[in-house]
């Protein structure tokens, strides 16, 4: 390891030593050779990021596509009035902007911001497609990748369609915990207005749902945490859903409310 990477955390993130085994740990890059990577290695560049500086803007010309090294970027549309749509937030070891690798000529159609400081590694887009020819697996593993957005791009459309803003959040909520059983500790690793934004939800909005799960027993608050209970929380979204399409009754601390003025009125605000 060099003497920068022993002094400095931020320098051994992109530590051209160090970058070789880290690439090999990430699928895109996991079946290359040793002489590949090196190749690899060669053509990166580092982008460091501010919290909210922009990557690039919708209609850009798409030159590069990158890694996130540390830290999370947002992938957003913006109305004219400058209300913000986030798709997908990209987070640490995970690639984007790849989708355009194979068009002769791109231009981004999203928005890219940082959320927090963050680090990311950019390759050449027209560079590395011509690197593509050489190597077939790394072409699958691309082709895989996409395959994986999509499918992430799906499940997004589907729950704005056919989920209100609690069932929206619960069902964020139980991705971010994944199966455990019991109490899972959740950090907020977003800000509470970009994650309203990411789930389409009025900021004052969300937090009325927090408190109305809170005051469920579906979850707590601890420092910058939530505490979440996965098996209440399961069970309260698949009854909630039950209520909407077939009429059961569901959890009557949740879903009595809904019948209420005030619940009407928040309604009508989503």
């Amino acid at each position: 390891m060099c003497r920068a990477c022993v002094a400095d955390e931020s320098a051994a993130l992109v530590c051209a030593e160090r970058l070789p085994d880290y690439l090999r740990r990430q699928h895109l890059f996991g079946d290359l050779s040793a002489e590949q990577l090196d190749q690899v290695v060669g053509r990166l560049r580092t982008v460091r990021l501010a919290d909210g500086q922009w990557l690039y803007r919708q209609g850009d010309r798409a030159e590069r596509f990158f890694v996130v090294r540390e830290g999370q970027i947002a992938l957003f549309r913006q109305s004219s009035e400058g209300r913000e749509s986030i798709i997908t937030i990209v987070g640490t070891d995970e690639v984007f902007g790849d989708e355009l690798i194979f068009l002769p000529e791109a231009f981004h159609d999203l928005n890219a911001r940082s959320v927090g400081d963050s680090t990311l590694l950019s390759l050449d887009r027209t560079g590395f497609r011509s690197f593509l020819k050489g190597t077939a697996a790394l072409g699958f593993r691309l082709l895989g990748t996409l395959h994986r957005r999509q499918k992430m791009l799906l499940d997004h459309i589907e729950r704005l369609t056919l989920q209100d803003a609690t069932q929206r959040l619960m069902a964020y909520l139980l991705d971010r915990v994944g199966k455990g059983q019991g109490p899972q500790r959740l950090e907020l690793s977003l800000p509470k207005s970009t994650l309203a934004a990411h789930l389409s939800i009025q900021p004052e909005t969300l937090s009325r749902i927090l408190a109305r799960l809170k005051e469920c027993d579906y979850l707590r608050e601890e420092d910058d945490a939530l505490i979440v209970n996965s098996e209440q929380l399961r069970s309260g979204l698949s009854c909630t859903v039950c209520h909407l399409r077939w009429g059961c009754p569901g959890p009557e601390k949740l879903l009595s409310p809904l019948t209420e003025p005030a619940a009407i009125e928040l309604a009508s605000s989503l």
